[in-house]
């Protein structure tokens, strides 16, 4: 469970105060930074790029949207104003991709499926990107934070999903700050498979009434854990 104090945490920079916000929202604190850099990045794309001839140009090119973000692009848009913007960015990137299907389609044999694959190859989505980053700036502030007591409780607290724990095991390396905390998450999921494993056992139906809210609740933490919130 998150720590209730997580959203006083003694703050230096605004790094600081994002990931204290982040600590309260109920979910993975990294995933929450990541997510709120891709709506960020959005929603400057719609007001910033949609114009730019050069961004539009590169669009499929050297940069893209991979499909999530393709989809929330419009989101973005519809958040700001319409839906002009998603519709001249899209209008670039169906450009693209129906030029190359019209390559490959004019090709035969082993050239028309090289071309195809080809086509399939998606450039590295930009959105994406700047969401990696800041969930790298993230794990790494909260392993420098890891001597102050309260952001090392906050820090040992949060659910965080199983790949951004494993990022932030990574990043701290062999610090021995965050040895207490690495071993508080590894006895918290040790429960969890626990509760899991209870809820399957008690699920009988002469053990339902064995059943515990903890056990109850597994499932839906499982399901933040592995797959992020």
């Amino acid at each position: 469970m998150t720590d209730p104090s997580a959203g006083h945490l003694p703050a230096r920079d605004i790094v600081d105060v994002r990931l204290s916000e982040a600590m309260t929202q109920g979910g993975c604190p990294i995933c929450t930074v990541r997510a709120r850099s891709e709506r960020g990045t959005l929603d400057a794309i719609i007001a910033e790029r949609v114009l730019d001839l050069g961004f539009r140009e590169g669009l499929e090119r050297s940069h893209g949207f991979c499909r999530r973000h393709a989809t929330e692009l419009i989101e973005a848009d519809r958040r700001a104003a319409g839906i002009l913007g998603s519709s001249i960015l899209y209008g670039a990137m169906v450009e693209r991709r129906l030029a190359g299907l019209r390559d490959a389609l004019a090709a035969r044999g082993r050239t028309r499926r090289s071309r195809l694959e080809k086509a399939a190859v998606r450039p590295p989505c930009l959105v994406c990107s700047q969401g990696a980053t800041a969930a790298g700036h993230s794990v790494a502030r909260l392993v420098q934070r890891a001597d102050d007591p309260q952001w090392a409780a906050a820090t040992a607290a949060a659910p965080f999903c199983l790949d951004d724990l494993g990022a932030l095991l990574l990043a701290a390396g062999d610090e021995a700050t965050f040895r207490p905390i690495a071993e508080a998450h590894l006895a918290a999921l040790a429960d969890l498979r626990e509760r899991l494993e209870g809820y399957a056992y008690h699920s009988a139906q002469d053990r339902r009434h064995l059943l515990t809210e903890r056990e109850r609740m597994a499932a839906d933490e499982a399901a933040g854990r592995l797959g992020g919130s």
